[in-house]
């Protein structure tokens, strides 16, 4: 998710670190990697690029993955102690249901409300494997024996908690992309490099180039906020979710690096309107 406020668009909401009324997030934060020359050199033919940082994702998905473990145990109670609900399947099945969309729908709503982001449900970081083979031998507790169930569900323990290991993983690099404004009377001028495969010839609001990565994808794409135009670079993890391509333990930072050693696209830039910049401060 972006920031609501302007001031904020590129440092980011205060609030997503609890800082105090009055602060702002520093220019730098711990593990950011700074854009190279090549990235904000501010002559007036050049695109002057600045990092965007997004919402952190522990923001939106820390508490409900620290629930689900719960109703997915909660939804065995039932089973075990009989006769305690009216209808104990039904409960047992509701529980089951509110435990596994609890680590789903959030990762789905977090996932779309950031900007260049992608992907289907079965991208997400859940263990889709041991789940569905959970699925497939439940019901062979009631052909063959009731011990098959407990098996069935031992594999969706098994799958939960693999699959909030894999969320953990992508709370390690924080969201942030790259932008630039450019200039709205020069769109047609966009020159990508060879190795991208291209989608658009010219800047418009939506995907423009994109180059497969080992674990992802780099995505150029255009935007437009508060009647201004800005072209982004973002690195989308094979997860969907928007991770920051020049950050400390990347897992792909040798290739990133290399491939972002200078921008990939060349066009004509625009100054930074002012109603996106803030003081900031070093951390």
């Amino acid at each position: 998710m972006e920031a609501t406020e302007d001031r904020f668009w590129l440092v980011g909401n205060p609030a997503w670190w609890k800082l105090g009324e009055g602060e702002t997030p520093p220019a730098l934060r711990d593990g950011e990697i700074p854009l190279s020359e090549a990235w904000v050199n501010s002559s007036s033919n050049k695109a002057h690029w600045s990092r965007q940082r997004l919402r952190p994702l522990a923001w939106g998905l820390l508490k409900p993955s620290a629930w689900a473990p719960f109703f997915l145990i909660a939804s065995s109670f039932p089973l075990v102690f009989p006769g305690k609900t009216p209808d104990d399947q039904a409960v047992a099945a509701i529980l089951f249901v509110v435990s596994w969309s609890l680590l789903i729908i959030p990762q789905m709503l977090e996932r779309n409300s950031q900007p260049s982001s992608g992907g289907s449900i079965l991208s997400l970081p859940i263990d889709w494997k041991l789940l569905l083979v959970g699925f497939v031998i439940f019901p062979l507790h009631i052909e063959v024996d009731p011990k098959i169930g407990w098996i069935s569900y031992s594999l969706f323990i098994a799958s939960m908690l693999r699959s909030i290991g894999l969320i953990s993983e992508s709370f390690e690099i924080p969201p942030a992309r790259l932008v630039a404004p450019v200039n709205p009377t020069a769109l047609d001028g966009l020159v990508i490099d060879g190795q991208w495969t291209v989608l658009s010839d010219r800047w418009h609001r939506g995907p423009i180039a994109t180059l497969a990565t080992e674990n992802g994808s780099l995505l150029i794409s255009g935007s437009s906020r508060s009647g201004f135009d800005f072209i982004s670079l973002a690195y989308r993890h094979q997860t969907g979710f928007v991770q920051d391509c020049l950050f400390e333990g990347h897992p792909e930072s040798e290739a990133l690096s290399e491939i972002l050693l200078s921008p990939p696209v060349v066009f004509e830039g625009a100054e930074w309107p002012s109603s996106f910049i803030l003081p900031v401060v070093e951390e």
